[in-house]
């Protein structure tokens, strides 16, 4: 690997000569990069102290906060590198890396939204989650089995079940936020050596490589974002989450490939040096003004797609009562910038991958798939995981008052003799002689017979 010629341009002309001011054409470009950043952070940061003071649901919202940092930090650096353009390479670079706590933030906000419970999301996906066992009772009810998102629509291998397909998933959004730090560093280290290149093709250059394996990273990271929603979709539907797509999707996609698109344009010639500015500058300007201006439109948007006011604990202004207190600041802002969940579900998916890849059950599926062979055989989930509304909610009825349990004959008397099972304590004993009889009854409702009937038979 070769060093490149880096062309560093003259220092331009001070806006202020004579006592008159000379405006140059980027002089004009910094004050608009300048207006759209200003106004993007201030937008997106009321939003986020909005957040930390109504902190009520840090599932969810820690991964909000994180998303609505992207926007101040998109905008400020991308102004900085306009500003400092023989320098902008390493700026960059760093604003990039933010992308995968972007993508990350967002899939398990949607993970959240389906359910706050990692057992209640197995469940879920055990049904819906494209696999082979997904496709066999598809074909048993005389359906078309569901095919993976375009352009890998002609794919037919599947995972065996939901849970393998909704880790693989997982692991195909975090392993962009292993890859992009890491090619963040290389990078960063090049540029110091001489060996990056921004913008240069040339095999003998570090940029060509990097922005390869970044490009196929973020492209499975993104398919894989999509490949989830697509399923689930249907049980998001109160939590707009199509605005919310759009909202992360777009940044993603415009400052990555816009980026990439105006590198060709300069290895081509289409953009050329000026007496100030290197054509690669004038591509950083153009990139700047392009990427403020959107992270403005962005900040606007969000304040829709990730309102604080579903956060915020309803108070009357005509009731007496006080009214509810903020939560501490600094304190959620701690709890949103705690990214130990992110590293432990790292860890989790390559352990979870290696036990698959040496034929082993993985130990967090056990529980997940014994849940889904007792609601398979009894139509139900088992009652210990379902939310304690629902086990407990006053119009539902519970299995003995809809007649699926038998009710046994409980009968209580006191007696002063020898205590039996060690129920002295208690003064009482319980008899439920009636119980077989009822166990015959609800058999013989089910279409099982009566065991007493089949005895005679044998």
């Amino acid at each position: 690997m070769s060093t490149c010629h880096t062309e560093t341009s003259p220092n331009s002309p001070s806006l202020l000569q004579n006592g008159n001011l000379v405006f140059q054409a980027h002089h004009v470009g910094w004050i608009i990069a300048g207006f759209f950043t200003v106004t993007a952070v201030i937008t997106s940061f009321w939003l986020v102290n909005k957040h930390l003071q109504w902190y009520t649901n840090k599932r969810e919202q820690r991964y909000i906060v994180r998303l609505l940092f992207m926007v101040p930090i998109y905008a400020v650096i991308s102004l900085a590198s306009y500003l400092f353009w023989n320098h902008s390479t390493p700026l960059l670079l760093i604003r990039d890396a933010y992308e995968s706590t972007v993508l990350t933030a967002f899939f398990y906000l949607l993970l959240t939204y389906l359910s706050p419970n990692l057992e209640d999301q197995k469940a879920i996906f055990m049904k819906v989650g494209l696999s082979r066992a997904a496709d066999a009772e598809a074909l048993a009810k005389g359906e078309e089995p569901k095919r993976w998102m375009f352009p890998l629509g002609f794919i037919k291998s599947k995972p065996a079940d939901g849970l393998y397909f909704l880790q693989m998933m997982k692991w195909g959004v975090l392993q962009y936020c292993v890859i992009r730090p890491m090619t963040t560093l290389a990078a960063v280290i090049m540029n110091y050596m001489g060996f990056y290149c921004d913008g240069s093709f040339s095999p003998r250059h570090g940029y060509v490589y990097i922005t390869i394996i970044v490009s196929i990273s973020v492209s499975i990271a993104m398919y894989c974002l999509i490949q989830v929603y697509v399923p689930i979709s249907v049980y998001l539907g109160p939590h707009q989450p199509l605005l919310k797509l759009f909202a992360i999707k777009a940044v993603v996609f415009l400052t990555f490939w816009q980026t990439t698109a105006l590198g060709v344009l300069s290895m081509f010639g289409v953009v050329k040096d000026t007496t100030y500015m290197t054509a690669e500058d004038i591509n950083i300007g153009i990139a700047a003004l392009l990427e403020t201006f959107e992270m403005m439109v962005f900040a606007f948007l969000h304040l829709s797609a990730f309102s604080y006011k579903p956060y915020r604990p309803f108070h009357d202004p005509k009731s007496k009562a006080a009214p509810p207190t903020p939560t501490p600041r600094l304190r959620s802002l701690g709890n949103a910038l705690d990214f130990r969940e992110t590293f432990r579900e790292i860890g989790v998916g390559l352990i979870y991958i290696w036990d698959k890849l040496h034929g082993r059950e993985p130990s967090p599926d056990m529980g997940a798939r014994r849940n889904a062979h007792y609601e398979s055989a009894f139509g139900r989930p088992r009652q210990s995981n379902l939310p304690l509304n629902k086990r407990l909610g006053e119009n539902e009825q519970s299995d003995t008052e809809k007649g699926l349990l038998p009710t046994p004959g409980i009968q209580s008397e006191t007696r002063e003799d020898t205590p039996w099972l060690q129920l002295d304590r208690y003064g009482r004993r319980e008899k439920s002689e009636g119980l077989e009889v009822q166990i015959e009854k609800e058999l013989e409702r089910r279409g099982y017979g009566s065991r007493m009937c089949t005895s005679v038979y044998l």
